[in-house]
C-alpha cells in the first residue's frame, strides 16, 4: 500500500543525484580555493599597508629634518614641525603645519599672516625638493605676500638651489628679479599682440 501510494518510481533519480552530488562537490572546492585566495589577497594587502606606512614615516622623518632646517633660513627666529593628525593610523588623518614665531605657543599654519604662511609652504616646498628633487620648478607670484626684505631671503635660497634644478618665476618684486639669471618680461601692444622682451644678467 505504501509503494503503491508513492507512486511510480524515478529510474534517473540515481542519475540525477550523482550530477548533483558533484556539483556540490566542484562548488565547495572552489568555495575552500576561493576562502584561500581571499586569505592571500588580505595578508597581502596588511603587508603592503605595513611596508606602506613604514616608508611614509621614513620619508615624513626626512622631510621633518629639512623642513626645520629651511624654516629657520627663512624664518631666523621661527621653529616648525610637520604633525600627524593620527599617529597610529596617518593615513586616516592628515598633517598639520606647526610653526613657533616668537614665545612659546606653536601655532597652525593658518593662524600665521600670508608672508609668514607663504614662507612656511615654501620651506615645506623646499624640504619635499632635498628628499625627492624635480629637474624644474614654476612658481607664480608665489612672493605675492611677501615684503622686501623677506623676497630677498627667498630669491637668496632659489639662488642656493638654482644649480640643482632649473626655477621659473613669476613675479613683479624687485627683490626677486635682481637676483635672476634670465629675465623675461611679457607685455601686449595695441594690437592685442603679446611681445617678449628677454635679458640675461
Amino acid at each position: 500500500k505504501m509503494v503503491e501510494n508513492l507512486g511510480a518510481v524515478n529510474l534517473r533519480a540515481l542519475e540525477i543525484f550523482g550530477t548533483a552530488e558533484k556539483e556540490y562537490k566542484e562548488l565547495g572546492e572552489k568555495k575552500s580555493m576561493l576562502e584561500k585566495e581571499k586569505l592571500d589577497v588580505m595578508m597581502l594587502m596588511q603587508e603592503i599597508d605595513s611596508k606602506k606606512k613604514v616608508l611614509f614615516l621614513k620619508t615624513l622623518e626626512a622631510l621633518q629634518s629639512e623642513f626645520q632646517r629651511i624654516v629657520t633660513q627663512l624664518l631666523p627666529k621661527g621653529e616648525a614641525s610637520l604633525v600627524l593628525e593620527n599617529e597610529e593610523n596617518p593615513f586616516d588623518g592628515g598633517m598639520l603645519i606647526n610653526v613657533r614665531l616668537t614665545g612659546t605657543k606653536f601655532l597652525d599654519i593658518r593662524g600665521l599672516s600670508g608672508g609668514e604662511k607663504t614662507m612656511t609652504a615654501l620651506a615645506f616646498l623646499f624640504a619635499v625638493q632635498e628628499y625627492e628633487p624635480a629637474p624644474f620648478y614654476v612658481l607664480d607670484e608665489v612672493d605675492a605676500a611677501l615684503d622686501k626684505k623677506n623676497s630677498e631671503k627667498l630669491s637668496l635660497l632659489i639662488k642656493q638651489y638654482a644649480g640643482r634644478a632649473q626655477y621659473i618665476l613669476i613675479s613683479h618684486n624687485d627683490g626677486i628679479i635682481t637676483e635672476a639669471n634670465n629675465l623675461y618680461g611679457i607685455s601686449m601692444n595695441e594690437h592685442g599682440i603679446s611681445d617678449c622682451v628677454s635679458l640675461k644678467i
